[in-house]
Order: structure tokens, then C-alpha cells, then sequence
């Protein structure tokens, strides 16, 4: 189910399914069958056939794992960057922990490196 966590939206299974399938519906309407459909054309036949090849089928398919895929990464993502925020403002000064929660991934990795004193 849907909710927050540590301040970040987690969408759960229902939020993957809705924008896989948003993100399935969309790929087939501009790239498959559905990209042909007359929708809003005075003289469009009432008998104008709506399709879906397997190709369509398939292409949508993997466009909506990959926009779910996606939207988990992208969550996944914030809720790390929220622990890190948390555990860094408990164990490091503050100038340090104000100069980790604004920056760049390799950047934090770096910071969190040189102040543990390890050395590779």
C-alpha cells in the first residue's frame, strides 16, 4: 500500500502498477497500433478498427516494467538519501553533515571516505 516513509512517498505495489500501466498505454498509443486511431476527426468512421499485434502488446509490456522499475529506483534513491541525512547529522559536525545532504553521489562518497580515515 501507498505511504510515507521517513518523509518519502512510497508508492508500493498500487503506485507501480498505475504508472506501469499509465507508462504501457502511452507507449501503444504512439508507438504501437493505437498511434493510427483517429480520436477526435468529424469524419472518422464508427467502424475504425482498433488493433493490438503482439508486438504492441509486448512493447508496452516493457515499457511498463521499465517506467515501475523506474519510479522504485527513483524511491529507493530518496530513502537512501534520507538515512544517510540522518545518520550522518548523528555522527559527524554539523559543517560536514550540511556539506554531505546537498551533494552529489560521488561527492558524499568521497566526504564519508576521507572523514572515517580510510584510505584505498
Amino acid at each position: 500500500m501507498p505511504g510515507y516513509e521517513g518523509g518519502v512517498l512510497c508508492p508500493g505495489f498500487l503506485g507501480n502498477v498505475m504508472v506501469g500501466s499509465f507508462a504501457a498505454v502511452i507507449s501503444w498509443a504512439l508507438y504501437g497500433s493505437g498511434a493510427g486511431l483517429e480520436l477526435a476527426r468529424e469524419a472518422a468512421s464508427a467502424r475504425q478498427a482498433l488493433s493490438l499485434t503482439a508486438g504492441a502488446l509486448a512493447g508496452a509490456a516493457m515499457v511498463g516494467v521499465a517506467g515501475a522499475r523506474w519510479l522504485t529506483s527513483e524511491v529507493d534513491k530518496n530513502l537512501h538519501r534520507e538515512s544517510l541525512n540522518r545518520l550522518v547529522a548523528q555522527t559527524m559536525p554539523p559543517e560536514q553533515a550540511h556539506k554531505i545532504a546537498r551533494a552529489p553521489a560521488r561527492q558524499v562518497l568521497k566526504t564519508v571516505h576521507q572523514a572515517s580515515g580510510a584510505t584505498s
